[in-house]
């Protein structure tokens, strides 16, 4: 068991009193169970004091019962942290926590007045609010004692729950994460390291075999690892250097960011696809769509707004048939599968890697021309961002790759990643 010690800047030098709390980290499908005060709009990891002639065990199983109406079941405990404030020993034992059933929550007079109720949050957003607990320096000095604990103890038991391998390359490094992306990942991010990490049957294989024969052709991520443990996959990869193309530089300069964008696309185009090991090809990309059409595993929030609705198809139903009766010609490349502007890094005005690199393979050149055409236009009228840039338009992409656009195939494949 790991012991981590937090000494205030009011510690005495000496304790007279201690006082022990017990907590759970209860972790499913990447959500963490916390206990919110809607009043206060403060967060905080189930738990609380171990009273008289309780067992650890036996105080967090009742501290979360009555705080979030939920049983667990406590694994021994993973985690020690101790904080030292004036004259007092405040001993932290963090439990990992199975949930087995539910009952009545029963709450103090004190949590009922704050208004403190259990929540599921995704682990990644719960660990950014819990890192910025620097900002309540000199104004809640209560809560960012709190916050720090919790943020140490997450970061502590994040790694800890990573395979023997990759635990031993990032142990002892600091990470953020990012919380940005969609795709049910969890990205931790180190200095020289991204490691992802997936639920089984994301194809996270296949994307390395990708990343590996794609290395001296394009700059991509080294794959440095890459293991799975029966529930999840953890990939870890170099880190890219540079910055996204979507960056406020590159978009306050346009004409230098897209002549990258297009100059990449045609290295793409360039790289011999006669052994390339992954196929994309169309009819593999439509069974998958029909299969997430028929189990509505869609997600329509962020539809184009012309896609349904008056003027457009009644529903995912209507659309995936348009898209079986309406295939374009077939103009086979190597595709990276989602060029989009925060895929593209740059360094020093040249390209210096593409990540995600899920989808990458042979597909049909309009793919990856449709999927930036978009990304450039929201980027530009503020959709993604918020900020709005006047005098750019689009277009510009196909003046540099040197082509006349052919706006069906863009469509196309705009409306198939819809269903993606």
């Amino acid at each position: 068991m790991q012991k981590l010690d937090i000494i205030g800047e009011n510690y005495f030098g000496n304790w007279t009193s201690t006082r022990t709390g017990c907590r759970a980290v209860i972790i499913k499908d990447e959500k963490i169970l916390m206990s919110y005060e809607s009043k206060t709009d403060q967060w905080m990891l189930p738990g609380g004091g171990l009273e008289e002639n309780e067992s650890d065990e036996e105080c967090v199983i009742r501290e979360v019962s009555e705080e979030c109406g939920v049983l667990i079941r406590p694994s021994s405990c993973v985690l020690q942290i101790d904080e030292y404030y004036e004259d007092c020993k405040w001993l932290n034992l963090y439990f990992f926590g199975e949930v087995t059933g539910e009952m009545e929550r029963a709450l103090t007079d004190r949590e009922i007045e704050v208004g403190m109720e259990p929540r599921w949050m995704p682990v990644g957003e719960i660990y950014q609010i819990f890192s910025r607990h620097q900002e309540y320096d000199g104004t809640d000095e209560m809560r960012r004692g709190m916050y720090l604990r919790e943020y140490m103890a997450l970061s502590e038991l994040l790694i800890d729950r990573l395979p023997g391998q990759i635990r031993e390359k990032v142990s002892g490094k600091s990470f953020t994460l990012d919380v940005t992306g969609k795709s049910g990942s969890t990205v931790m991010l180190f200095d020289d390291y991204v490691l992802k990490v997936m639920p089984l049957g994301m194809e996270e294989k296949e994307t390395v075999q990708m990343a590996r024969w794609l290395s001296g052709k394009v700059p991509v991520p080294e794959i440095l690892a890459f293991e799975e443990d029966g529930e999840k996959q953890y990939l870890l990869m170099s880190k890219v250097r540079g910055e996204m193309s979507c960056s406020k530089y590159y978009l306050e300069h346009p004409e230098e960011m897209v002549t990258i964008l297009s100059d990449t696309l045609k290295l793409l185009w360039s790289i011999d696809i006669s052994d390339c090991p992954r196929d994309m090809g169309l009819d593999g990309e439509l069974l998958k769509a029909k299969e997430r059409v028929e189990k509505h595993l869609y997600d329509l929030e962020d539809v184009e707004p012309e896609t349904f609705g008056e003027g457009g198809f009644k529903d995912p139903e209507e659309l995936l048939q348009w898209l079986f009766d309406n295939k374009p010609s077939y103009e086979p490349v190597l595709s990276h599968g989602d060029y989009c502007l925060p895929n593209v890094f740059i360094e020093n005005g040249k390209l210096s890697g593409l990540i995600d690199l899920g989808n990458a393979g042979i597909a049909d050149k309009w793919e990856d021309i449709a999927m930036c055409y978009r990304s450039l236009k929201h980027n530009f009228d503020g959709t993604y961002g918020g900020k709005v840039y006047e005098d750019f338009h689009p277009e510009m992409l196909f003046e540099k790759l040197g082509i006349e656009p052919d706006w069906e195939r863009i469509r196309y494949y705009i409306f198939l990643d819809e269903l993606f």
